[in-house]
């Protein structure tokens, strides 16, 4: 009896400490943080991602703790995700070119790609506002007939373009970030495998696909190869 009311008591523990408030969480993560414990409040932050917390302000504390620490691949790994979040921050992108040239990248290096970038800008800018407007305004001169056809179709036409790069983004592969300076590419998904380059840390490469523990990616040369999920980290949506 005593052995079963210890694993109850001990089930009921492990229940507790699962159910932990994120925001209590995060709170100790930022005293970590305040007390220049980097690599404490850096795991803090991961685990809080790991539980499926997606917010601006855990990805710019991570950000923040990780550039401290000098892991500015991570920072920029986590200002990206924050960037997904809130497009319209620029506190976020002036943040990322600071880092960019920092690490002395290219800003083709931190690039999400055309279609991405499109996708970016037209959330930075809220264009997917400008495209319901021009569609409303076609509806009402079609239904209307105030509008002559030209212009209606105009509208019609500006609709298609403010939307478009939605729709190229819903073709974009995704993209990771090199967390780890000298990060090998490889070229087969082994640990004995032949480094055939070095990755750039900070460096956004597109994930062609996912082979256990390596991401298969291109780097900004064009080259091909296989890089460990230990140094490159795909942005979260």
């Amino acid at each position: 009896m005593t052995a079963r009311l210890v694993a109850v008591l001990l089930f009921a523990a492990a229940i507790a400490s699962a159910q932990v408030d994120p925001a209590v969480s995060f709170r100790t993560a930022n005293e970590s943080a305040a007390r220049s414990r980097w690599d404490e409040a850096i795991e803090k932050y991961a685990r809080l991602a790991d539980s499926g917390v997606r917010a601006p302000s855990l990805y710019w504390n991570w950000s923040q703790a990780a550039s401290a620490n000098g892991r500015q691949g991570e920072a920029v790994w986590s200002l990206m995700c924050a960037r997904q979040l809130v497009p319209g921050d620029e506190s976020v992108h002036r943040e990322i070119e600071r880092l960019r040239a920092e690490l002395g990248l290219d800003p083709s290096e931190i690039s999400l790609g055309l279609a991405g970038d499109a996708l970016l800008v037209s959330r930075r800018f809220h264009l997917e506002v400008f495209a319901a407007l021009a569609f409303i305004v076609t509806l009402i001169g079609t239904v209307s007939r105030r509008l002559r056809t030209a212009p209606s179709l105009g509208f019609f036409l500006a609709g298609v373009l403010f939307l478009a790069p939605f729709w190229m983004g819903s073709f974009q592969g995704s993209r990771a970030v090199v967390i780890r300076k000298d990060a090998p590419l490889v070229d087969i998904p082994r640990n004995d495998a032949v480094p055939l380059a070095t990755l750039r840390e900070g460096e956004v490469i597109p994930v062609l696909a996912e082979e256990g523990d390596y991401f298969k990616v291109q780097d900004a040369s064009g080259a091909r190869g296989f890089a460990h999920k230990s140094n490159v980290r795909r942005i979260a949506d």
